[in-house]
């Protein structure tokens, strides 16, 4: 069983930087495709959006306005549906 993602905001770039990729890894695993508004970009503002497509047909999966970072984790981890 996976450890338990912490999903508080950020402080540090490569925080933001770390838990982006452990996203983007979560999502691959369940046959989607990440897409966020900022992957790199770590301005005061550490929560970003992020929706998922089904990477065999390119479906929109998430919400319309985006998931912040741990809805997303939330969404993924199967804590949550939409």
């Amino acid at each position: 069983m996976e450890k338990k993602l912490t999903t508080l905001c950020v402080h540090s770039e490569k925080d933001f930087k770390k838990q982006g990729k452990a996203i983007i890894k979560l999502a691959k695993k369940q046959g989607l495709i990440a897409i966020s508004n900022r992957l790199s970009l770590f301005i005061d503002k550490p929560c970003r959006r992020w929706w998922f497509a089904d990477k065999q047909n390119g479906v929109l999966l998430s919400v319309e306005y985006g998931l912040i970072d741990r809805e997303a984790i939330n969404f993924l981890t199967n804590e949550i549906s939409l």
